[in-house]
């Protein structure tokens, strides 16, 4: 009796001991070590400060993001599985990330704008500036800094050690103004101007301009001499939806304080660029008055603003 309880125990000791180790079998991590990897074939003289990777794991999880110092990558300890990933770069403090969670709608904007220069220094927000007919309800948003960006739809990351290249490419471009044949811009005290109706921000992973519409302030220079005023921005593209309309709204301060704004339906100037190509709008005329003048100096006239809807032709 004794030896076959003897038996018995040693053989449930046997027993407990083979479910611990088949229990420590499968309580490994599952850690592989990637290389990620920048190629800047699409923009070879590109330095962003600092990149970002998202990972996106396809069963399910939160979001992984890794970060880099330069932009040559480096090497990151992943859970092995299936992702999908998006990178950009993470250098400029005035991008926002939405959406971080969600790979379709990912989603790099910018700020909202204060304040612009050349209206600053008179205390002016960008609250108190008028807006083009329409455009009420945009916000007024910071013009992107560079922003560069790739996206792999899915990434088999199995292995305990392998490769993942990525190509950021540039989604930030220039919107160049020229005004020629400006009226008095000897008066001028403050100027500056919006763009209204641009994307408020960029999808990676669709390789498209974000939904919301934004009005973007920008400065302006003036060559008295030359009559001509120049300014420029940079945007994440116009509002997918053609059936917007543009406004180019030139804001300016004259030296007897009175405050005026110009407003050009400039949508086909925008519409005509495809792709990320830069806009030119050039247009010809801006009629600003000559200040009041009231015994032999300048009134100081302090009114709302005073708009005017200036018609163009193509």
């Amino acid at each position: 009796m004794k030896a076959k309880l003897h038996i018995m125990l040693l053989a449930a000791f046997v027993l407990l001991v083979s479910c611990q180790h088949k229990e420590l079998c499968y309580d490994h991590s599952h850690i592989g070590h990637v290389e990620v990897e920048f190629d800047w074939s699409n923009d070879k003289d590109a330095a962003p400060e600092t990149m970002s990777l998202y990972l996106f794991p396809e069963n399910g999880g939160d979001t992984q993001r890794y970060e880099f110092i330069g932009r040559n990558g480096g090497t990151i300890r992943v859970k092995r599985g299936l992702y999908k990933a998006i990178c950009v770069n993470s250098d400029s403090r005035d991008h926002e990330i939405h959406d971080v969670e969600d790979f379709g709608d990912f989603c790099i904007s910018t700020c909202d704008a204060l304040s612009v220069d050349g209206l600053n220094t008179f205390g002016i927000s960008t609250r108190s500036l008028p807006k083009a007919r329409g455009t009420e309800d945009e916000r007024m948003a910071l013009a992107p800094e560079m922003v560069w960006s790739d996206f792999i739809g899915t990434i088999d990351l199995t292995d305990r050690s392998q490769k993942i290249i990525l190509y950021p490419k540039p989604q930030v471009y220039t919107c160049n103004v020229e005004i020629r044949n400006a009226t008095n811009l000897k008066w001028i005290k403050g100027l500056s101007g919006s763009l209204s109706t641009m994307a408020g921000g960029h999808h990676p992973s669709r390789e498209t301009a974000s939904e919301e519409c934004v009005t973007i302030p920008f400065s302006c220079n003036y060559n008295k001499e030359d009559s001509i005023i120049t300014g420029s921005l940079t945007t994440f593209g116009h509002c997918p939806t053609e059936d917007r309309t543009h406004s180019l709204t030139i804001y300016a301060i004259l030296a007897d304080n009175s405050r005026w704004s110009y407003t050009f339906d400039v949508t086909d100037h925008v519409h005509k660029s495809e792709g990320m190509n830069d806009i030119h709008i050039i247009l010809d005329g801006l009629p600003l008055p000559k200040p009041v003048v009231n015994g032999g100096g300048f009134k100081p006239v302090l009114d709302d603003w005073k708009e005017v809807l200036i018609d163009i032709t193509m």
